[in-house]
């Protein structure tokens, strides 16, 4: 049911020409991380959080957003399509001990594409859910899925780490995002 109603909101998304992409566990899900998905992470631009919301107020309903004193989000959206709790997200900025990370989306954002029922499916980068898992309480087992699966199969694309580094950054994450950089790169020589 979650992979038929992600198609249906991803050809409506590509329809109306909006910029976005999927993360949280459906991406762990496509990475093959996890079994199944439960919810459909979307982030977007600022630009697009209104094609997005109308396009998702046409196909389900948006429901009351609870506070959330973790985030400092610009538009953070729930919605319910066909049963699925669907949130989207445009700003997103997760705040932390040494301040707030403020998540990059832009063109460099989407780093694979997959087709779900003859629909593209754009998809964010891993590297970028290793950051906001980390700053994210009680995500531990998912930042360590990842950094497996990065270990193991070497990281996409460091750049993304780097530039993670070069946002505010509690210590503790930057030094575990600066030793999955040396072993990457250790493990290329």
């Amino acid at each position: 049911m979650l992979f038929n109603t992600l198609a249906v909101i991803a050809c409506a998304l590509n329809q109306a020409n909006a910029h976005w992409g999927i993360g949280g566990s459906v991406l762990l899900y496509y990475c093959g991380l996890v079994d199944e998905p439960h919810d459909i992470d979307i982030l977007t631009s600022e630009y697009d959080v209104e094609t997005v919301a109308t396009t998702l107020s046409r196909l389900g309903f948006e429901k009351p957003g609870a506070p959330r004193d973790l985030y400092s989000t610009s538009h953070f959206l729930e919605y319910v399509v066909d049963g699925i709790d669907i949130d989207v997200m445009a700003g997103l900025a997760i705040n932390h001990s040494e301040g707030t990370y403020a998540v990059p989306f832009d063109d460099r954002s989407i780093t694979m594409t997959r087709n779900v029922g003859g629909v593209t499916i754009p998809f964010m980068s891993l590297e970028d859910w290793y950051v906001l898992y980390q700053l994210i309480p009680g995500r531990e087992a998912k930042v360590k899925l990842i950094e497996d699966h990065l270990l193991t199969s070497g990281v996409a694309d460091v750049a993304i780490l780097e530039l993670a580094l070069t946002r505010k950054l509690p210590p503790h994450v930057r030094m575990r995002i600066e030793s999955l950089i040396t072993s990457c790169h250790q493990s290329k020589q």
